[in-house]
């Protein structure tokens, strides 16, 4: 190899542990990504009144349980052009029958980001509203439109 690269040992470690380094960067990022699109084909599959039980086998045990909260980040979760009538009086609605919430993150806690999953439970553990993927796919509830 010293001899086609027409360089010394040295250099020539040095140039097989840089493609080395590179191929382990390529599939550290593939692990990666996939895990999101995994996550997002699933969140997919979960639809309104399913139950809790049907939530964790499809998309795993919930990585954070947290607390119902005012709901009022969902606001820019709407489908671009509902009316904000409509969003508060469906909040309103939501609010009062959210139980609790699961978020699956790609970072961590109760606060989503782009990317995550939620999915809020009446206080029967069914499914009242998801946010499939957070600002890629609005939010899902009964009578919402589409």
């Amino acid at each position: 190899m010293d001899s086609a690269l027409r360089s010394h040992k040295r250099q020539s470690r040095m140039v097989s542990a840089a493609i080395v380094g590179l191929g382990l960067l390529v599939v550290l990022a593939g692990l990666l990504f996939s895990g999101g699109r995994k996550l997002e084909k699933a969140a997919g599959q979960v639809s309104i009144g399913d139950d809790s039980s049907e939530v964790a086998r499809l998309l795993g045990p919930p990585p954070h349980r947290c607390e119902p909260s005012s709901l009022t980040h969902l606001a820019t979760r709407f489908e671009p052009g509902t009316p904000r009538p409509t969003i508060d009086e469906t909040l309103a609605v939501l609010r009062s029958g959210t139980a609790a919430r699961w978020v699956y993150p790609q970072g961590a806690g109760c606060v989503t980001g782009n990317g995550d999953t939620e999915i809020g439970l009446d206080r029967t553990g069914r499914v009242l509203w998801i946010v499939p993927v957070t600002n890629k796919r609005p939010l899902n509830y009964q009578g919402a439109p589409g």
